[in-house]
Order: C-alpha cells, then structure tokens, then sequence
C-alpha cells in the first residue's frame, strides 16, 4: 500500500470489471426502449407550435434546473428535493471520475494523492445530504402524511429504491475501510462511522460480505435505471425538457386561434390528436407533488376541480390510446376521462401554474378543452347564455343598452374622444366601470384622481365594447376575437397609444393578448398609475377615511403580470393607512372567484370561494378589505354580506382610498 491516500478500484471484486458494461448496456436498452416509448406517446399530439411561438430557451432552463428555482419556493419540500437532487449529481460525478480512472488511466483516484481526499469528503457530504433528504421525504409521507400528495405505490417504491441504493453504497465503502483500515479512513466520515461497526471483524468476513452488498448495489442501480421511464421518476428527463420548451408567451396567454380557417374541421381541445406535444410532456413531467392543487381555489373549496388530476388524467387517457391497435380513431376524451363539470370549475386564477415547480401549462390545457365545449359541443353552463349573448349584441355582459355606456358620467362635464380628440391617455372605463353601480363609484373616484393630477384624459364613451377577457377564457374565441377586433379599430380610429383601467382583466388582455391582434398599445393598471402620480408628487394627500386596511390580490393584477408593490405603495402613501396583509398574499393570495367567467355562473357544489376568501381577509384585524379589480369588488362585498359583516366592515377600491385623502382645494 502507497503512503499516499489512494482508492483500490474493483477492490475483492475480480470479474467487475469485465461484467458491468454488458448488464449496463442492458439496462441502458431497456432505458433507451422505455425513452423511445414516451416519446411516440408525445408524438400522438400536434408537431406545430403556433406561428411566432418560441421557448423560453436554455438559461431559464438551467437556471429553474440546476438553480431549482421554482422548487425552492415551497422551503421544507424544496429543501428536501434540493438535497436529494445535489446528492445525486455529486454521486454521479463521481461515478464519472471513477470510470475515467478505471478504465481511461487518468489515476485521480488511484494513483494516490491529495485529490482523492477531496473527493472522498465531498462525495460523503453530498451522499449524507441526500440520504437525510430521502429520510425527510419519508417522515413527510408517514409520518405527516401530507393531503396533497398521493401515497401512491410508486411514490414508495422509488423512494426505497433511492435509500437502498445510497445506504448500500456507502455499506461499501465502510466494508472496505474496515477490511483494508487505512490512515486516511477517517476522511470517509459518513461510510467511516459506518464502518466501526465492523471494525473489529475478520478481513475474509468482510470481503465476503462485501462482494454479496457489491453485487445487490451494482443490480439494484441497473434495475434502477432500465425501469426509469416506467416510474414518476422519469419527471428526471422530463422536467427539464418541459422547462426547456415552456412558452416564451405571457403567464396566462390564450392563444389565439384561426377563425377564419375554411378547412378546420373542429376548434378547441376534443381530442387527444388535438394537442400539442409539448402540453403531452406536461403530462410525464408532473411529479404529482401536490402543490397546484394546494393552491387551487376550487380544490380547496371542494369542487370537481383539481388541477394535478386533470393532467394525471390526461396523462392516463394517452397512455390508454398509445396502448390501442389502432390508434388512427378518434377517442373521446371529454366526459371520459375529464368532466365538463371539472372544467368549467376553474376560476382561470393561474395559481397552479405560479406554484408548479415544473412549468406545466393547465390553463392551455383547460381553456382549450373549454373552447371545444362551447364552439363544438355547445356546452356550457346554462348562466353563461345571456352573458355571452349581452357581449355580442350589446357589447357588455349585463345586456344593458351600448348608448348608455357614458350615463355614469352624466354632469361631470367629460367628453369623448369624439369630441376631444386630444388625450395624453385613453380612460378605458370597462363594462363593470360603465354599468355596475357599485364599480361606478371606482370610476368617478378614479377621475377625480386623474383631474387632481391634471392628467389630460380621453374617453370612448359609447364606442366602447367589452374587452373580450371573459368570453376568451369561457371557450368562446370567435366572439372574443369579434370584440378585440371592434375595440382595436376603435383605437386606430382616435390614434390610441396608452390606455388606462382600473380592472385588471382588461388590462392583461389588452397588454399580453392584443398584441396578437396588431394591437400594439402602452397599458397601465390604475394601481401603478395612481402610485405614480403620488411618488412624483403630483397629488396632495391628507388623512383617508380609514385606517386599518387588509389588501387583496387579484390574481389578473398580481399571479398574471407580477404587480404586487404598485397598490400597496399607493396606500401606504396616504397618512394613517396601515397596510395589513393577510396569510395568502401574492403570488399565493386566494381568487375572490370570479376569474373565467366564473362571475356570472354559479357555485352548486363546495363553500363558495369569495366566501372563503371573505373569510381569510377577516382574520386580519381590520376595517377595510382594500381590491384592485371591479370583479374582487363585487364578489368580497357579497362575502361580507353572507357573512353578515357588511356594517362593521367594507371594501373599497384602492382609487376609492387613495380619493378619500386627496387634499381639496377651496
């Protein structure tokens, strides 16, 4: 033995060396035909990405893979993730090191030297890291037992295989090092203690058990391997390859579809050959970790929804038609294997795609499958009749008169583009702000603001139509487009380049999806508006009318467009105001509901979600529930009144607030 540290390769194992690579190169078959298998599932949906589409590409997908970005923000789940995964990076880097020294003579590890030393230290850290995380994940599942995961077979399975793959190779090690009982032992500090446990055995003993645990780790990893494919484990080579191809398209973007196309034989998500590959991959990458449908509104209310199942289901149905002899026949996978019901559940309130840690697109998927149920099926929920029908003749869904879109504004002395064309920025006032007498007051608020300001604004008065928003994401694209296309010649016509709302599903439409359109415009919410006004002190500000204020996220505002300070920074600005935040917040606040097309449909299952909502703002101490979107307005108002809590408690819009302590002039 060489004074020098030194690792004795293929040590007590004489035909290792001339067996491994068959029975790798097995395994690796089997792995390859699993691979390839998946693969031709992938290839049962659409090739094409739509016209102008790309990824996010390689930086962001190394970043959420190897950075584990998106995994981190769940900490104790992440954490454990982390190590397990960083364990086996350090441990398959060091398998590399060791095969390049066995069978290439580079002698790093063999040859003796300082280097070995370093390499035993990290590789024990990194197998202790992933050992301990694989230990935590268990307690998690037993000890826990966490409602959102499944408990499933497989999740058992693989969570053993992993252990007794780590566990039996640093057994190894501490075999080796109680049999050979090197100076340098010690550095092996996790096999090490280990190790001392036989430290005092026969050397003949150890080997021979030895050669048993070499052979039980080497089959056990190649069976590892050859079944990867086959398991949830495949979210290995999945996931990143779902990150790498995630849409390079806004959070929440509805793509838009031909409606012109004479030789389209159908709209929408019917089938399985409807798909694109990329949504197929969404399927293999879920790890089924639960953290959508923790988020989920209409999960966490008990309704059909649940976000995780829908892609697992997904998931199942293109295995059920890959499984099939002919797979050339159109298998139906509405009311099989997903319920209209489920569906039309969803609030669209993108909480599931913020927190998945694999970038999968349910809102493409659930939209998608809508737009078949409304344009192909014509099936939808029976409330939904008038409200589409009221946008398409009246161009608002409450079916009010289009030639009383400007009565709100009777005796404030204001004038339309029509009669003024000059504006420094179009007013978009929306149908809530134009009909709905409560969102009216928001909009004289939100004026009042402006005038204060002297900002130089303009208004389409009557010549406005609904945005489009909600019959986009109901199913219904060809009206949708039908009012986009009203709206964009619209703003062509007065030379429209900025525009403000006060509703945040106006302002998502128009910044993220008109653009598809040639609708190319310069959006601000009035959240960000009004914060900019007062930090460039072009509004006086004085005590408000209240005090202690909760703040709501609306998702469209916050989950979609990543606005959170601009609203809380408006508040704040307003001596007195105490800006109170309740437990979910941000990019985790709870929906009000009505997200979808959610806000004319009714709730027949579950507690209802502005309820619930309702529910969690009232925990904070508080005389106010601050909203920046007329659809939070209305739906925590009608919370508090279930609630009987309409007296001591309101809701204002944070245009409402910030008008209240506006410095009057005499």
């Amino acid at each position: 033995m060489p004074e020098l540290p030194y690792r004795e390769l293929y040590w007590n194992i004489p035909w290792g060396k001339y067996l491994i690579y068959p029975l790798f190169l097995l395994a690796a078959g089997v792995f390859a035909y699993g691979v390839y298998r998946r693969i031709q599932m992938w290839r049962l949906g659409r090739a094409e990405r739509p016209k102008g589409e790309g990824s996010r590409g390689w930086l962001w997908a190394l970043v959420d893979v190897f950075g584990q970005r998106l995994v981190w923000r769940e900490f104790w789940p992440g954490l454990f993730h982390v190590m397990v995964f960083y364990g086996f990076i350090a441990l398959f880097v060091g398998t590399l090191i060791v095969a390049l020294d066995a069978d290439f003579g580079v002698d790093l590890i063999s040859g003796g030297g300082g280097f070995y030393l370093w390499f035993t230290v990290v590789l024990n850290i990194f197998g202790a890291f992933a050992i301990l995380g694989v230990l935590a994940a268990f307690a998690r599942r037993s000890l826990f037992r966490s409602k959102y995961l499944d408990h499933l077979r497989d999740d058992w399975l693989s969570l053993v295989f992993i252990l007794v793959i780590l566990v039996s190779g640093h057994l190894l090690q501490a075999l080796r090092l109680a049999a050979l009982q090197p100076d340098w032992a010690e550095y092996s500090f996790l096999s090490f203690w280990l190790a001392r446990l036989f430290w005092d055995a026969r050397p003949e003993l150890l080997a021979q058990i030895h050669g048993w645990v070499w052979w039980g780790h080497f089959l056990l990893v190649q069976v590892w391997i050859a079944t990867l494919p086959f398991t949830k484990l495949w979210h290995m080579f999945a996931g990143p390859l779902n990150l790498l191809l995630r849409s390079a398209r806004p959070r929440g973007h509805i793509q838009k579809l031909d409606m012109e196309d004479e030789e389209a034989e159908q709209f929408g998500l019917g089938r399985l050959e409807d798909f694109g590959r990329r949504q197929l991959i969404d399927t293999d990458a879920c790890i089924r970790c639960g953290r959508c449908q923790q988020n989920c509104p209409a999960k966490l209310t008990d309704k059909s929804l649940n976000p995780k199942q829908v892609i697992q289901d997904l998931k199942g149905h293109m295995e059920y038609v890959y499984s099939l002899a002919n797979r050339d026949e159109r298998h139906a996978l509405h009311g099989e294997a997903i319920s209209a019901d489920t569906l039309w559940s969803c609030t669209t309130c993108l909480a599931c795609e913020r927190n998945c840690p694999m970038g999968i697109g349910h809102l493409d998927t659930i939209v998608g499958m809508r737009q078949h149920l409304m344009m192909m099926e014509s099936e939808f929920p029976k409330e939904a009749v008038s409200v589409l029908k009221g946008m398409e003749t009246s161009g608002n869904p409450w079916s009010l008169g289009g030639n009383k879109r400007m009565d709100w504004a009777e005796g404030l002395g204001l004038k339309t583009l029509a009669e003024d064309p000059e504006h420094e920025i179009l007013l978009w006032v929306g149908c809530a702000g134009s009909y709905d007498d409560r969102a009216i007051k928001v909009t004289k608020a939100l004026v009042k603001i402006l005038q204060a300001a002297g900002v130089k604004f303009g208004l389409l008065g009557n010549e406005e139509r609904c945005c489009g928003d909600s019959a986009r994401r109901m199913g219904n694209e060809y009206l949708a487009q039908m009012l986009i296309q009203h709206n964009i010649e619209t703003f062509a016509k007065y030379k429209v380049h900025t525009l403000l709302t006060a509703c945040p599903h106006g302002y998502n439409v128009f910044k993220n999806e008109y653009p598809d359109f040639d609708g190319d415009l310069q959006v601000f919410h009035h959240s960000e508006f009004i914060a900019k006004l007062l930090a460039e002190g072009r509004l006086k500000t004085q005590k408000a009318s209240v005090t202690k204020v909760v703040f709501h996220d609306s998702c469209y505002l916050g989950r979609y467009n990543d606005i959170y300070d601009p609203p809380r920074q408006a508040l704040r600005a307003l001596p007195g105001v105490q800006v109170l935040e309740p437990k979910r917040n941000r990019r985790k606040s709870f929906c009000c509901g009505a997200g979808g097309g959610r806000m004319w449909m009714e709730e027949t299952s579950g507690t209802r979600i502005n309820e619930e909502r309702t529910r969690q703002l009232l925990e904070k101490d508080c005389d106010t529930i601050a909203v920046a979107c007329p659809f939070c307005l209305t739906m925590i108002s009608d919370g508090l009144k279930a609630k009987n809590m309409d007296e001591s408690h309101q809701v204002l819009d944070i245009a409402e607030i910030v008008s209240s302590g506006l410095q009057t002039t005499s």
